[in-house]
């Protein structure tokens, strides 16, 4: 699928909800606004990774060339940043290291070897979206009703995963099956009842948690965002900021912990944190993007600094 601006225009926003999310965490504030947005953003973000995925590419091209790509795109900065943050969280070292790094990534980190995972599971199984999806649901659905909508590993042992491996896979394969099928216009107020009644209900959730809804209420407002997606992507949405923070969402991510969690310790507050973060950010992520070891290391792309000219290039799950 071509790369679009509105799609950039959400995953940018989505990544300034990420950010907004973790400033009020730093400040250990409590709030609706946090437990919706801690309800909808990630999911999210995976239903468009796997709306953008290029199913045919990935199962075409050799495996040296696979890995070689996702190793460049997102393998590479993602160690780097795992190795920053052990380093600086004084992560325990030993033998068992590497895998609890890999199946139980620490702090903010658990997602891109998750969609890895997935990318992967799709090259192995060459079945259709909607088989994919069709196998996923029940694997997602009692991970959900049997550990929670948290995270930790599943069961226990070294290679016990970590449960958003297991979780996830309905949210990326309902994103890949809406790409590969022509969207009906009789389904967007379906899409769009499902996701303000979802919305509604989870919200409600926050004052009266009944942990057996959790699971449905989240479904209905997150799978109804993802079906939204191909309306979206019609629209020619454009804010060039935030298109810019969409298209080096990857740098962000990675990264934003640790600038906003440095830029908090100055007690200027978790508003101007969050703005001088962002600031920094997009400076940081210009300036490596004009530097090729630099882009590879830290996860940002020369093509992704510059403005979108045109609907051609090739777009990379992220």
């Amino acid at each position: 699928m071509a790369k679009n601006s509105s799609i950039d225009l959400l995953k940018g926003a989505l990544m300034l909800l990420v950010m907004a999310g973790h400033a009020m965490e730093l400040a250990e504030a409590r709030h609706l606004a946090l437990w919706v947005g801690s309800g909808f953003r990630m999911p999210l973000m995976m239903g468009i990774s796997g709306y953008l995925l290029n199913v045919t590419r990935v199962r075409s091209v050799g495996s040296a060339e696979l890995l070689s790509r996702y190793g460049q795109r997102m393998l590479v900065p993602w160690t780097i940043a795992m190795l920053v943050y052990v380093i600086a969280g004084h992560w325990p070292i030993s033998w068992t290291t590497p895998l609890d790094l890999l199946l139980r990534p620490p702090f903010h980190l658990w997602y891109v070897p998750v969609l890895f995972f997935l990318i992967l599971v799709t090259r192995l199984l060459p079945f259709s979206p909607l088989v994919l999806l069709a196998m996923a649901t029940p694997v997602s659905l009692a991970v959900m009703y049997n550990f929670g909508l948290g995270h930790g590993p599943v069961y226990g042992g070294l290679l016990a995963p970590d449960s958003r491996f297991l979780q996830y896979p309905i949210y990326f394969f309902f994103g890949m099956l809406l790409a590969e099928r022509t969207f009906p216009k009789g389904a967007l107020l379906p899409a769009l009842l499902s996701a303000v009644f979802g919305f509604i209900w989870w919200s409600g959730l926050y004052v009266d948690g009944k942990e057996l809804a959790y699971v449905p209420a989240r479904l209905l407002m997150c799978l109804g965002l993802i079906a939204l997606l191909p309306v979206l992507s019609g629209l020619g949405l454009h804010n060039a900021p935030i298109d810019a923070i969409g298209r080096d969402s990857l740098f962000f991510y990675l990264w934003h912990p640790l600038v906003m969690g440095s830029v908090m310790l100055t007690g200027i507050g978790p508003l101007a944190t969050l703005a001088l973060s962002i600031l920094l950010l997009a400076v940081a992520s210009r300036f490596a993007a004009q530097r090729p070891v630099a882009a590879l290391l830290l996860g940002t792309d020369p093509a992704r600094s510059r403005p979108m000219r045109a609907k051609t290039a090739p777009a990379i799950a992220g």
